[in-house]
Parts: C-alpha cells; sequence; structure tokens
C-alpha cells in the first residue's frame, strides 16, 4: 500500500511539473497570471525572454 501511495505521489508531481513552467494559460491575463504564480513566472520568463509579461519589470 506504501508503494502505491509513494507511487501515485510521484506521478501526481510530475504531472504537474510541465504545468507550471508552460506560462500563462491561452485567454488568461499573464500579469495576472505572473502576481499568482511568481515563481513559475520567473521560471518562464527565463526561457522565454521576448514575452511582453517579461519585460515587465515585476516579472523579473
Amino acid at each position: 500500500m506504501r508503494r502505491f501511495l509513494f507511487l501515485a505521489s510521484i506521478l501526481c508531481f510530475l504531472s504537474l511539473q510541465p504545468t507550471l513552467a508552460d506560462g500563462p494559460p491561452e485567454g488568461a491575463d499573464p500579469a495576472t497570471w505572473c502576481q499568482e504564480n511568481e515563481e513559475a513566472c520567473a521560471e518562464w520568463c527565463a526561457d522565454n525572454p521576448e514575452a511582453e509579461i517579461c519585460q515587465e519589470p515585476e516579472c523579473d
């Protein structure tokens, strides 16, 4: 049972990882997304410095 819970936890964590660094969801306000997800925003902006929201000082 512990093994199952451990594997389930790992799978959940791995499935969420790409979502965190995908940037703002389509149709969402990037500024709002960056305010609500500062760490993910900073990671995403490191890979997408040309994005308009990444030019804003508060996203650095």
